[in-house]
């Protein structure tokens, strides 16, 4: 028994197969609803590889129907890979409406499979010669083709979709290229399926190299696409890790506003920082909103604590008494304690922060 490239190929698709469907029952945190979709496409080309493998005896009672009802399957490959992609990207709840719509030239596939079974393989064989069912065949290659090109195409604009979203995410990014290469895949067994279709049924070349041979040869790099990046990107059957939310804004726009505003009459205008028992909770009082909402505003927006806020405020007012001559008059504690300061341990440490430097240096350098 020889064996051609199409069988190794074949035979590498199933070994390929049974791995991944084996593989993905044992993913940690894998995601459930897709990875039962995607199971199923995997068993189901390992079937139809299984059955291009098998040698059998043509007359075999019923092993020909068996043979010829996987090969079938091919129909459902368009519309699993499609809701698949649709489960792992949106985790839709697929309704089982979704799945009977997208499910209907399977269905009629079976019913016709079930028609057969009222015939022997040779009186199925001798209708099979005639001109009905050359058209019957006809018609239902097309639109298998149509089908699978129909899906090949809306899973790719799943991954479009992404591209074109707002939402940057780590896992949606990473998941474009598996979307796109498997739909170029599903497309590809498409163009093969049209070529075999007009080769048999239109040139009648049946000898020529684009033959059915290459639906399943193309079917076998498509799983061997599957199985590279469920390996080497693991993430993308697994479920998305959920990142984090941005925490919202503690007040609207409006009350944030109106906050400064009073901020900036109370700092400018009366210059409460001089007061030296200021505390978060009497400056909140003056803005009329609690001490948690200021202090996660002043954080916010302002980028400062509390006491960085008011501090440099009189270490402003300072700066303003100094260049008026003040420290002639009077000793520098006694202006840090004018501008709102009430220690001199808190003075020093805040005009070194601001300023880079100490406040009798300051003075010594730029006003002696």
């Amino acid at each position: 028994m020889s064996f051609s490239l199409s069988d190794l190929l074949l035979f590498a698709g199933i070994t390929q197969g049974i791995f991944l469907a084996f593989s993905l029952q044992f993913i940690t945190k894998k995601n459930k609803k897709a990875n039962k979709i995607l199971t199923i496409i995997i068993v189901l080309a390992t079937f139809m590889f299984t059955s291009k493998m098998i040698v059998y005896d043509e007359s075999s009672v019923g092993i020909w129907r068996l043979i010829w009802l996987i090969e079938c399957s091919i129909y459902l490959f368009g519309p699993l890979l499609y809701l698949y992609f649709r489960t792992l990207v949106y985790d839709d709840t697929l309704k089982n409406s979704v799945y009977l719509k997208h499910s209907i030239p399977s269905i009629i596939l079976f019913l016709y499979f079930c028609w057969s079974l009222a015939y022997t393989k040779e009186e199925y064989d001798k209708m099979s010669y005639s001109r009905t069912f050359y058209y019957i065949y006809f018609i239902m290659e097309l639109m298998g083709t149509i089908s699978l090109g129909i899906y090949a195409t809306l899973s790719y604009r799943i991954g479009i979709q992404i591209k074109r979203s707002e939402e940057k995410s780590t896992y949606r990014k990473r998941i474009v290229p598996f979307i796109q290469y498997t739909s170029f895949g599903v497309f590809f067994m498409s163009l093969f399926w049209a070529i075999s279709i007009y080769n048999t049924y239109i040139a009648h070349n049946y000898g020529y190299y684009f033959t059915y041979k290459l639906i399943w040869v193309s079917m076998t790099v498509l799983l061997f696409i599957v199985g590279y990046f469920s390996f080497t990107q693991p993430e993308i059957i697994r479920l998305p890790a959920k990142e984090k939310t941005p925490r919202k804004d503690r007040l609207r726009k409006e009350e944030i506003e109106v906050i400064k505003q009073k901020l900036t009459q109370l700092i400018v205008e009366e210059q409460i920082y001089i007061r030296s028992d200021l505390s978060l909770k009497i400056l909140a009082k003056k803005v009329d909103t609690s001490a948690n909402n200021l202090s996660w505003l002043l954080n916010s927006v302002y980028g400062k604590t509390f006491y960085e806020f008011v501090n440099e405020y009189r270490i402003k007012a300072f700066l303003t008494k100094i260049e008026e001559g003040e420290h002639k008059k009077q000793t520098i504690l006694a202006i840090a304690m004018d501008s709102g300061f009430n220690s001199k341990s808190t003075f020093n440490k805040s005009f070194k922060m601001i300023m880079n430097d100490t406040p009798s240096r300051y003075i010594e350098k730029n006003f002696s």
